[in-house]
């Protein structure tokens, strides 16, 4: 398990590496901070997102994400869940982008045990796709998207999700 964690995040990593393979001489904003509405995210998510600029009108990025479902367990102290979402996408347009990805949810959750009822940490992974639209100018710091975002939950049980993402480029 901690496996797939490490090679997802050293995944993270390389993607994020700063290529130069943009031949033209305009304005890209390569790291957004955005939050997201719904989405893989549950009922949201903030969002730190690297994007890497390809020949013509294509890009990539990385992402990684946080938010909490709950923030006290069920003998109702502090011990908040956490979902970390971590996505690749790929991104087609100029101002006006589609965009597909998929990457795992990693759900960090409290449990009551089994054998004595007491709260246990879990780490599950849930994998999740998106496909979407995002307006940014090319000189512009707006971020704004509306994606659908399916997630498989616990790799058994398919869910459907919207998102509706503002943010800021820099």
């Amino acid at each position: 398990m901690k496996f797939k964690v490490y090679l997802i995040l050293l995944s993270f990593l390389l993607i994020t590496i700063n290529g130069q393979s943009q031949t033209e001489k305009s304005v890209h904003f390569k790291n957004i901070i955005h939050a997201e509405a719904g989405g893989i995210g549950g009922y949201g998510s903030l969002n730190y997102e690297r994007v890497v600029p390809l020949p013509g009108l294509f890009s990539i990025s990385g992402r990684v994400g946080l938010t909490t479902v709950r923030v006290y367990d069920f003998i109702n102290r502090f011990n908040p869940d956490l979902l970390f979402p971590v996505t690749i996408n790929g991104f087609f347009g100029k101002d006006h982008k589609v965009h597909v990805g998929f990457g795992q949810l990693i759900a960090n959750t409290v449990r009551a045990n089994h054998t004595g009822g007491s709260p246990t940490r879990e780490t599950k992974l849930h994998t999740h796709f998106a496909i979407g639209y995002r307006y940014q100018k090319a000189d512009g710091r707006l971020i704004l998207g509306l994606s659908y975002t399916p997630m498989i939950e616990f790799q058994e049980n398919y869910r459907h999700w919207g998102a509706l993402t503002v943010g800021v480029a820099f």
